[in-house]
Order: C-alpha cells, then structure tokens, then sequence
C-alpha cells in the first residue's frame, strides 16, 4: 500500500481525495495547508494527521509519495525538500514556472532516488482518450489542423490571489490553460512542437499576468494547431480536430461529435461523460511508483511543456 501525503487542500484536492478513496493501490497518510481551520477539518473527517509546513512530514508520518498542489512558485522548493528524501513526488501542471526550476527538480529526482511525475489530468479524460482512439485508428484520414477556443472569466474574486501574481504563478491564462491544451494536443496527436508563436496582453486590469492570448504551434508531424484564450467573459469552450476525411468537434468537457466526408450534420459520440480521469491518473502515478509501464507525464515531459510555454511568452513579448 502506498502512503500518500497531499500538500495542499484547496479544490482540486477534493479530487485527488476521491480518487485515493476508490484505489486500492494507495492511501492518504497526511494533509499538509497553511490554512489550518480548513486542514484540520478535513483531516479529521479522514481520520488522517494534518500539518502546517510540509517539511515536518518525512520525520513524523510513514510517507512514500505527496501530491503537491501548491501554487506554481512552490512546486519546485517543495518538490526538491521531499526527492531528495527519497519521496515520489506527482507535482500539479504546470511542472514549475520555468525550465530552470524544471531543471531542479529532475536534479533532485536523480540525487534522491524517487520518481517524480506531473499531474496533467486532461489526458485521463474519457472524452480525450476516446479522440485519441479515433486519430491513431485512422478512420477520418490523417489529423492535419487542431483550432482550440476558450473564453472564461479569469479574474473571478474566487479566483485564488497567487494566480493574478506572476511571480507566484509564473504568467496568466497561458500558463495555467496553455498547459492543459499543449498536453493535450501532444497526447492526442504523439507529436512534439518545432515551433511556436504568440501573442498575449491584459486589457482589464493591471494584474500583472496576461488576460488573453492567442498561440500558434507547428509539430513534428506536419499538424498546425491554434489555441485562442480569453480571459475577460465566460462564453466558449470548443475543439475542433480537422482530419483529411472529416472532424472531430468537443464542447465543453465532454461533448464530442463527429462528421464524416460527404456527411451533412454532426453526429454526437454518446457516453463521453467521465468521473474517473484522476483515478486514472492517481492509478498511473502508482504504476510508476513501483516502476510498471504507466501513461503518466514524467518529468522530461512536464518540463518540455513549460518550455513552449517560455517559448509562447517570449514571442509574445518582442
């Protein structure tokens, strides 16, 4: 049984926690947040101890991997204190703000011996997998153009403070949806980048984090992809993945629909609904843990995404 701390109980915690709660591969042995009124609740309702500052774990609790889901400018301290422990680390996307703490922490990974992975969940939806299916079976031709739009109110007041603060979030709307629609793209697709461009400003605010940006990328493959983020309203999600015999179009998280060469109307996929993605994942991070073949994103890989992600900020800021 693998002993689980968490590090960090805001949202997506309930989700990692669900997820611990349905394998038998794992348990949760601690939690770990500066907000001790919240912390010691849900440690209580666990039956779990809890802690205030992460570096008291490793001496006072059986612990062989945490989850971290701090904010991005933590990740790479954090993980560093408990590789070089010997402790597997599966750290929340994106990896760290920059190449350089990417660079860290897989140093870090080699000194101690443990296994670091990073949780990008998007790859574990039914939805994706279900795409991913459709592009390696070849049945719509080749893919050749991915088009990704998302418009949402990023500046909500219950929006955290860290995520408008660029030095703890390491940038805006690129930074934390970029990832998710880079990962994404590179899973479907197989394929890496050879080149990306950008452009990105804040026309609301004076937060110091872009507000909306639009990417341009070009893989490996020959496929071209566009991503559109907007941060100012909540309006659209869509995906559209355009084949040399048709496309493949999502809506929101698990909306998908099909159209075929010579087909006049899409075509819903049914059962694309998913609760299980971070079990998959949590599942994943196990199997790599005891050292089995697993589909979760190791370092090298979550270090690759924050590098187009340098890449996209810098383009847009010539």
């Amino acid at each position: 049984m693998i002993k689980i701390a968490i590090i960090g109980t805001g949202i997506i915690a309930a989700s990692h926690i669900d997820a611990i709660s349905k394998l038998d591969c794992c348990e949760i042995s601690a939690l770990c947040d500066l907000n001790e009124a919240r912390v010691k609740e849900l440690a209580k309702s666990l039956s779990v101890p809890y802690f205030l500052d992460y570096r008291d774990i490793p001496d006072k609790v059986e612990c062989d991997a945490v989850i971290l889901n701090l904010p991005h400018g933590l990740h790479a301290p954090a993980s560093v204190f408990f590789l070089e422990r010997g402790i597997h680390v599966l750290v929340e996307k994106p990896m760290a703000n920059t190449v350089a703490e990417c660079e860290e922490m897989i140093a870090a990974e080699k000194r101690g011996g443990a296994r670091l992975a990073v949780a990008h969940v998007q790859r574990f939806f039914k939805a994706n997998r279900i795409i991913k299916n459709i592009v390696d079976s070849g049945e719509l031709g080749k893919l050749c153009m991915y088009n990704e739009q998302r418009s949402i109110n990023y500046f909500l007041d219950s929006r955290p403070a860290w995520f408008t603060n660029k030095k703890m979030s390491g940038g805006g709307i690129v930074m934390n949806y970029g990832a998710h629609a880079f990962d994404k793209l590179f899973y479907i697709t197989g394929s890496k980048p050879v080149s990306v461009s950008a452009s990105a400003d804040n026309l609301i605010n004076e937060r110091d984090v872009e507000g909306h940006a639009q990417i341009f990328a070009k893989l490996e493959s020959g496929v071209s992809a566009t991503v559109t983020l907007s941060g100012y309203s909540d309006v659209v999600y869509e995906a559209y993945y355009y084949f040399t015999g048709g496309a493949i179009k999502i809506v929101g998280t698990y909306a998908i629909e099909i159209r075929r060469e010579g087909e006049k109307a899409w075509t819903k996929i049914e059962d694309t609904s998913d609760t299980l993605a971070f079990v998959r994942e949590i599942d994943e991070f196990c199997k790599y843990i005891r050292g089995e073949e697993s589909e979760i994103p190791d370092a090298a890989y979550g270090r690759d995404i924050v590098r187009l992600i340098e890449d996209a900020y810098s383009d847009a800021l010539r």
